[in-house]
């Protein structure tokens, strides 16, 4: 085939998958615009009318946005590759790559092509990154983040990338280049070590680089939180307050950790917000994903497609055409990440309904397993309707567009499903 047919099959099938993308978020749009939807769910729901319209307005801003920065994105990125961009960054990677050796191997060029593609990414991302943060979340009251603050994070957040993204990059460009026809195997098992070893260093090195963490205190929430991880036999080492409203006023809870014991924490915004028992009943769900091996299926299954994806690259690997057709001068190991990667893009987009599906069944089945162990069931109803008043979170959605986005269920569905509106109804 030729190359400029390759070329244009990905332009079509990504701008494709934008068009449907931007027809699936203009559905949703006009779905939960509609006055007789709104209506209904603020009288099940018991949300005033002017709260409603606050949410209105702040889910309408945010698609508004997102409508144009996706379109900046996509018309930026496929402008870039479509007119050669990527040739243009091979030669300029492979000019610095020269810069530390004469003959640098592939594995430098191709660090010095991500790096420049970092820099690239950063450029055009950072703007709207600042005005979804000093604009629309300001806007809706928000955004508690400082300009300090903001660029502190990008800081902090590029150095990471750069120390364990570059690291790793390096070990599997290397062992692409060295491990002969079963490179795929060492990359396999590389990269899913390098996620488990992140995981494991999240809690007690990466997270305090952004956020403080101070224990619990001693009184009636950590004794509810320690009886309930004992209930379910959770091995909690710990209890953290985490200061989310130096960023924001949303609130959440979460549990880290992937050997021995692990470590509950909550947002200061969500302890402001909530009694005791709703935030016992929200970390109830939490826990509800440990106990039913939520997080151990998904690793089972991060495990076994992060195999098929590079046993799938290296099938790709010998294809020339396909390197050449996005203006690259042939076959090396970086290459073949950025076309595959390129490809796989659609091919993702296809597959996430799949794992958005899973996704919202394991919280349907969390939600039931806190209702089985929380003394009051309205409970987590009402600490979701709390969630809910503070974020201003739309509780409808398009079906169509909850099951292509969504890996929770929109608000309305879980509480019909917890039989939480007929709780209501009767009280």
């Amino acid at each position: 085939m030729r190359t400029e047919y390759i070329l244009g099959i990905f332009l079509l099938l990504r701008f494709s998958q934008h068009l449907v993308e931007r027809f699936l978020a203009s559905s949703n749009r006009k779905y939960y615009s509609q006055k007789n939807k709104l209506t209904q769910a603020s009288e099940v729901l018991n949300i005033n009318a002017s709260d409603m319209e606050k949410t209105l307005t702040y889910s309408l801003d945010k698609s508004q946005f997102g409508s144009i920065s996706s379109w900046a994105s996509v018309l930026i990125s496929l402008g870039f590759i479509g007119f050669g961009g990527l040739g243009w960054l091979e030669q300029q990677a492979q000019s610095m790559a020269s810069t530390f050796t004469a003959e640098p191997s592939q594995t430098i060029v191709g660090l010095c092509f991500f790096l420049l593609v970092g820099i690239l990414s950063y450029i055009s991302s950072v703007p709207f990154e600042l005005w979804n943060t000093f604009v629309i979340e300001e806007k809706h009251g928000f955004n508690k983040q400082t300009p300090k603050g903001f660029v502190l994070d990008l800081v902090k957040g590029t150095s990471i990338s750069i120390i364990l993204g570059g690291g790793l990059l390096y070990a599997l460009l290397s062992i692409m280049e060295s491990a002969g026809n079963y490179w795929w195997l060492g990359a396999w098992l590389l990269t899913f070590g390098f996620s488990l070893l992140t995981a494991w260093l999240y809690p007690t090195l990466l997270a305090p680089l952004f956020n403080k963490f101070e224990p619990l205190k001693p009184g009636e929430l950590k004794d509810k939180i320690f009886d309930l991880a004992q209930k379910i036999e959770f091995a909690a080492d710990s209890i953290s307050i985490m200061d989310a409203s130096t960023r924001t006023s949303h609130g959440n809870a979460y549990f880290t950790g992937v050997f021995g014991k692990k470590k509950i924490v909550l947002f200061d915004t969500l302890i402001k917000s909530m009694n005791t028992s709703e935030i016992v009943a929200v970390l109830a769900h939490e826990l509800g994903h440990f106990k039913l091996n939520h997080i151990r299926w998904s690793l089972i299954r991060s495990f076994f497609m992060t195999g098929f994806i590079f046993w799938l690259l290296s099938l790709c690997l010998p294809l020339i055409d396909f390197y050449k057709a996005f203006n690259l001068s042939g076959v090396s190991n970086w290459a073949a990440l950025v076309v595959f990667s390129l490809w796989f893009g659609p091919v993702g987009f296809l597959l996430q309904p799949i794992t958005n599906h899973l996704s919202r069944k394991n919280e349907f089945a969390a939600d039931a397993f806190a209702l089985e162990h929380i003394q009051n069931k309205k409970l987590l109803g009402d600490a979701l309707l709390k969630l809910r008043e503070n974020s201003h979170v739309m509780p409808i959605s398009d079906p169509a567009f909850s099951a292509v986005y969504h890996s929770h269920p929109p608000l309305m569905e879980r509480l019909e499903a917890m039989g939480y509106l007929n709780t209501a109804e009767q009280k």
